[in-house]
């Protein structure tokens, strides 16, 4: 590729990443989809370039995307399929799982503002089934679902 057509690469890529991170391959696609006629070589040229000048970083934005993604009160199976799909590295995201009591505390919250407002909630009724399979669906271990139920339940009898 010219030396014109590299600069718009990096300049296309840099925008990009001056919106939000990029996964390298997510970068890449991006890339390869603006630029149909960039050879796979040049592209691999910028996106090693902005890797080295730390301009991309697969970690940085899986960290920030785990991060947005438990504002939003998704778990971890969900965030690490995502992280996958997205090219991230199996060893990075190994890297990055907070302890088991973070996630324990993200599901309780999401199962009080599930219920907020809602009384007697008995285990094994509908309601109870339900929530549990959209804690499943959240990405959330049946463990962590199941405890985090069980913690709502026994504050609510409490209460």
């Amino acid at each position: 590729m010219s030396g014109s057509g590299a600069t718009a690469l990096r300049r296309r890529a840099m925008d990009l990443l001056a919106r939000r991170e990029h996964s390298r391959s997510e970068l890449a696609r991006r890339l390869r989809d603006r630029f149909p006629e960039a050879d796979a070589e040049s592209v691999e040229e910028v996106l090693v370039r902005l890797a080295g000048e730390n301009l991309q970083s697969d970690r940085r934005f899986a960290e920030e995307y785990m991060r947005m993604r438990m504002r939003r009160s998704f778990g971890w199976l969900h965030i690490r399929a995502d992280l996958q799909s997205r090219g991230v590295d199996a060893d990075i995201i190994a890297g990055l799982s907070p302890p088991e009591d973070e996630w324990l505390a993200l599901a309780e919250n999401l199962v009080a503002s599930r219920l907020r407002g809602q009384v007697g909630l008995a285990p094994g009724s509908r309601d109870h089934q339900r929530l549990f399979r959209f804690m499943l669906s959240r990405g959330f271990p049946a463990e962590i679902a199941r405890k985090s139920l069980q913690s709502y339940l026994q504050s609510d009898a409490l209460s």
